[in-house]
Order: structure tokens, then C-alpha cells, then sequence
């Protein structure tokens, strides 16, 4: 099952995806491929780009020439869906999404993705 994300997003975004959102991809990122993307893992890296590791996420859609959205699939970073009953089950979660240019995107294999989501549950 895909995380649910927290945001239905902004005007310029449902814009946006009016002429790249789903259905529209050149196939560089694929929807649904495992990547990793550069996400600020702590409040405190959020000023610091530099400082954001690579997280593993999956790709949602295209929505510019060279811009994607993400959702990034980190457990710590996932808060709990208020309009759920049983809002801290795994698949209540609401993990966070961003627009990522290629730069801030690798495709990588399951193997990889999983690797480096384990790494980060288990320190």
C-alpha cells in the first residue's frame, strides 16, 4: 500500500499538475520508483540544505520539465492521520512530500532503498 500524504498541496501545485501531474512523466523519474531524495531528517537541518541526507521515498508524479514530487518514506518522519480511527497504524500514517529537482533525486534498486530505510530504523 503507498504512504498517504499530508498535503493536498497549493494552487500553483494542482496548476502545475494540470499540464504534468499524473499521466505525465518522460519517464526519467517513473511514478512509483524507489529513489532517494535529499530531505532534512531533523528540525534542525531544515535551513541547512546541505546538511539534508538522501532518504528513501517513491516518486509521485512529474510536475515541471525538471521537477518531481516525492513522497518520502521515513516511519520518524510520518505523523498520525487525525481522520482515521486507528490513527497510529502503519497504513494511517502521513508521510511528507516535496518537489525535488534531478539533482536531489538517485533511482536505486529495492534492494538499496530497503537497505538504507532499515539503516535508518536501526541507527
Amino acid at each position: 500500500m503507498a504512504p498517504k500524504i499530508g498535503s493536498r498541496g497549493s494552487s500553483l501545485e494542482r496548476e502545475r499538475n494540470h499540464m504534468y501531474g499524473p499521466g505525465y512523466n518522460n519517464g526519467r523519474f517513473p511514478e512509483e520508483a524507489p529513489v532517494l531524495v535529499r530531505y532534512p531528517l531533523h528540525d534542525y537541518q531544515t535551513h541547512d540544505r546541505g546538511s539534508w541526507p538522501w532518504l528513501p521515498g517513491a516518486v509521485l508524479h512529474q510536475c515541471g520539465p525538471d521537477e518531481w514530487c516525492v513522497v518520502v518514506e521515513v516511519p520518524a518522519l510520518a505523523t498520525p492521520d487525525p481522520s482515521t480511527p486507528n490513527d497510529s497504524a502503519p497504513e494511517s500514517l502521513l508521510y511528507p512530500a516535496c518537489f525535488r529537482d534531478a539533482t536531489e533525486i538517485h533511482v536505486v534498486s529495492p534492494h538499496v532503498w530497503q537497505h538504507v530505510r532499515d539503516s535508518l530504523e536501526h541507527g
